[in-house]
């Protein structure tokens, strides 16, 4: 008996066509009727839900300007018709089956809290056991990037030893998600230090936000430490990765009385904790200037506009002390 692959969209009628797409080492591979549905933009919600699975909604074709997020067409240039076979699970649908549960997390634009509630009810050697073997069987970066975002946001310290193998065989592709996974599973400094390293080949200009998103989640006054020696020029994101490391009133002191770059750092870090000038990767720490002599910061940041007077400073000094019950604890 000759065994045949199936359409990778509808699971039923043989694949036939292979259609190149942004990833040239994993192509569409299609039966004629769903190839043609691929290219009008037409896919029903489950043919493009299993797609999505092999191929993430991320991929030319799939993603939302076409579909969105239950696989619903957008832009079809034909009509698609939906009957109940045609449309994709829902999370209630999936939650009950392990496997089932981790190809709906793939489908998804984020990992959205209620995945993650969901997906911590499973034991976590058995979820990392899928996640490792789902891993290693594809060479999709986003589908990759998902389960290491799985293995920070549900693994935790159990994912540890997985986390090692992976730093021990780095592949720089997965600096970030392999960060996430780093500052949920291993030691502070372990973790930071192997972040640390892979950094130093950064180019100056992409340091501040590879810098942030990469040590964010660690939370650690280590990273303050670690910026002090290494900031060597202004950016915006070096007082939103400050602000969530658990700064203090002395260090702000200490930053403001070095000079530029750290002295704007310092002040983008205070006016980062006043609620709704940050982003939401801030905002959900509700990040705070700790250890406050409040009685003094007046006079510390009237004095540091007596040497740095231009309107950008004036203008964060005024939003600083505007809102100093809420930055200073």
């Amino acid at each position: 008996m000759t065994v045949t692959d199936l359409c990778e969209s509808c699971k039923i009628n043989e694949m036939n066509v292979v259609e190149e797409s942004d990833d040239p080492n994993q192509p569409y591979k299609l039966c004629d009727q769903c190839h043609k549905r691929l290219l009008k933009r037409s896919l029903r919600p489950i043919e493009w839900y299993n797609l999505a699975v092999i191929h993430s909604p991320k991929k030319f074709l799939l993603h939302d300007d076409f579909y969105e997020e239950d696989g619903e067409a957008c832009q079809p240039e034909e009509d698609v018709i939906v009957n109940k076979k045609d449309k994709a699970p829902t999370l209630r649908d999936v939650r009950n089956d392990l496997e089932s549960l981790l190809d709906f997390s793939i489908t998804r634009w984020f990992l959205e809290e209620d995945v993650i509630k969901e997906l911590k009810k499973y034991d976590t050697l058995t979820t990392l056991n899928y996640v490792k073997s789902r891993f290693y069987e594809t060479n999709n970066y986003e589908v990759k990037s998902r389960l290491l975002e799985i293995a920070a946001d549900v693994l935790g310290t159990s994912a540890s030893a997985w986390v090692r193998e992976l730093w021990k065989n780095y592949d720089e592709e997965f600096l970030y998600p392999l960060s996430w996974a780093t500052a949920s599973s291993l030691p502070t400094e372990e973790g930071l230090h192997n972040i640390f390293e892979q950094l130093k080949g950064t180019s100056e200009k992409e340091l501040p936000i590879a810098a942030f998103t990469c040590l964010y989640r660690f939370r650690s006054s280590n990273v303050l430490d670690w910026m002090e020696s290494t900031c060597t020029i202004f950016n915006d994101n070096w007082g939103r990765l400050a602000a969530v490391c658990f700064p203090t009133w002395e260090r702000m002191k200490s930053w403001l009385k070095n000079g530029r770059p750290l002295s704007l750092i310092a002040l983008d870090t205070m006016a980062n904790c006043v609620k709704g000038y940050g982003d939401i990767y801030v905002q959900q720490f509700s990040p705070k200037i700790l250890g406050t002599d409040k009685s003094k910061v007046d006079q510390v940041l009237n004095d540091y506009f007596q040497k740095d007077d231009v309107p950008r400073v004036k203008m964060k000094l005024t939003r600083i002390l505007e809102n100093k019950k809420e930055i200073f604890e």
